[in-house]
């Protein structure tokens, strides 16, 4: 039997020192065990002059190309339930995420003007059972990009298959596209999935082992010129003007694979000046490696440190050779192969999440787009019921949630992310600033606590204790991200907020047995603490 010492803080200072108190329940009305010594942390005023400001809708989705339409759904019925799922992350960062329509299917598609459904899909099982492997879509898939109001979408085209025959289905397919995607709703085109695994991937080899960076550009240049024409024949003027054609490049799968993106880049990817954002993958480990687990991979500041880490090492890279463009993660989750039960789908993912999200911010990883499909373990949502899964919101979209209301209205502010070093692998903390103002400080325990076990411990708890500027002092409001332990897949809030399908169809809904807005006092000399239950998360809103 394990014996834990428990701790009391003081709420008035964060310099107070602790003293050992018995075990009890704390300000949220649950049994814990408080352990461990927080040594106060000073959090700056103002953020370091090297962080660059997050860019609007940071908190993005990427989609599996081959299910937009279960997202989204069409003219006829639209996904109303991914709507409000949408619409709720627009509610706290000022804008809709953005959509990014691509991954592997993308390079599996091929268009069939005379398709009367969105999508014909053959699946075969010795390669995946999550997408299908041979993928027509017809001109009923671009009725989903209308469904969704005052989005913005990136439609992603077939780069891996490298024949006539797929070369006109990508221009056939450009009138369609036009239709529906217009000034205001078209962000960016994507030109390929992860084409620095074509050599090598698992789904089947696409090019030859010669084939190397300067004949990738030559191969994209080539088809995005096609592209060009097909929009000057087809479509409005503006869509094809050098303002608009725009791509995300060039969206590898990651930071060592058989492609270099600096070599890429010193080939003339971008010699046409036609590249709005530099575009990377990242997921921090695969399904079905071994050794991947809860604590050791997810919950791990440790892990996701230096797995952003190879990316900003890129970025560095990148920039010695003259690429300046925003640098963004176009697809991304926690564990690829679509994720793992037990891992992908649960709170502790949700907190991996809020930790991958704000390390990114803080490293000047501008936007996020994580990625979804029919199915996937690692999905924020499933949004149609299939003989696989229900209907609902899932784990990591609280996480969402939290990086989202983490970062505020981003259109109104230029808004920085800074990390908080703390001395445990199991615990992050970050700041948050509107301008040059101090305005949010967001905590994450990654300490595993599992409630589903035989016979649980009481849950450890720890005080974490601040120093803020002392135009802070006075009072700060703490929005929990909390369920009964990392392994929860259900009975998840945020600030008292559910956004579970069944209660209103993802809308938030305030549940009665959970604390909103918990208050905690800020000292004179800007001194707080907050205590976290292990594996959970709080924002404190200052009044800075």
């Amino acid at each position: 039997m394990t014996l834990f010492r428990t701790l009391l803080f003081s709420v008035t200072a964060a310099s107070a020192h602790p003293a050992w108190i018995f075990d009890g329940t704390n300000s949220i009305g649950t049994p814990y065990t408080r352990l461990g010594d927080f040594d106060p942390v000073s959090i700056p005023a103002a953020p370091n002059g090297s962080i660059e400001p997050v860019l609007s809708s940071f908190v993005s989705f990427s989609i599996e190309f081959a299910f937009f339409p279960d997202f989204a759904g069409d003219k006829q019925i639209p996904n109303t339930f991914s709507d409000n799922l949408l619409n709720n992350l627009r509610d706290f960062q000022g804008s809709r995420p953005h959509i990014r329509v691509g991954g592997n299917t993308q390079d599996y598609a091929l268009f069939d003007p005379d398709l009367k459904t969105a999508t014909n899909g053959t699946y075969i099982p010795s390669i995946s059972q999550d997408y299908p492997r041979i993928l027509t879509i017809g001109p009923k898939y671009f009725d989903s990009y209308t469904t969704w109001p005052n989005t913005r979408f990136i439609h992603g085209f077939n780069l891996a298959k490298n024949d006539s025959v797929a070369a006109a289905s990508i221009v056939r397919s450009v009138p369609y596209a036009c239709r529906v995607l217009n000034r205001k709703s078209l962000l960016y085109w994507e030109m390929g999935n992860e084409p620095d695994l074509f050599k090598t991937s698992a789904q089947g080899i696409m090019r030859p082992a010669t084939w190397n960076e300067t004949d990738y550009v030559k191969e994209w240049q080539t088809k995005v010129a096609s592209v060009k024409s097909a929009l000057q024949l087809n479509c409005s003027a503006d869509l094809a003007s050098d303002a608009k054609f725009k791509w995300i490049a060039p969206s590898f799968a990651g930071t060592n694979n058989s492609l270099n993106p600096v070599k890429t880049w010193e080939a003339g990817l971008d010699s046409g000046e036609n590249i709005a954002r530099f575009s990377s993958h990242n997921y921090i480990g695969g399904a079905t490696q071994p050794g991947v687990t809860l604590a050791g991979t997810l919950m791990n500041h440790t892990k996701t440190v230096a797995s952003v880490g190879a990316h900003n090492k890129e970025q560095a890279s990148l920039k010695a050779v003259g690429m300046n463009l925003d640098y963004i993660m176009g697809e991304t989750n926690s564990l690829y192969n679509q994720g793992k039960p037990g891992l992908s789908n649960s709170f502790g993912a949700a907190l991996w999440g809020v930790d991958f999200n704000l390390y990114c911010a803080s490293t000047n990883i501008k936007q996020v787009y994580m990625h979804q499909g029919t199915d996937y373990r690692y999905a924020s949502w499933q949004p149609i019921t299939t003989n696989k899964t229900t209907v609902g919101t899932k784990a990591p979209y609280y996480g969402n949630i939290a990086v989202a209301a983490a970062l505020g209205n981003i259109t109104a502010n230029e808004v920085r992310v800074q990390n908080i070093p703390l001395k445990n692998e199991t615990e992050a903390a970050y700041s948050i600033y509107a301008g040059e103002t101090l305005k949010r400080v967001m905590v994450i325990n990654m300490n595993q606590y599992n409630y589903s076990v035989e016979a649980p411990i009481k849950r450890p708890e720890i005080a974490y204790n601040f120093t803020v500027p002392s135009s802070c002092a006075g009072i700060a409001w703490v929005h929990r991200l909390i369920a009964n332990g990392s392994d929860a897949i259900t009975g998840i809030t945020f600030n008292g907020n559910s956004y579970n399908y069944e209660l209103a169809e993802g809308k938030p809904k305030l549940l009665g047995n959970v604390t909103k807005d918990e208050s905690i006092p800020v000292g004179s000399d800007g001194g707080f603490s907050v205590e976290l239950p292990w594996s959970s998360a709080a924002l404190v809103q200052l009044a800075c």
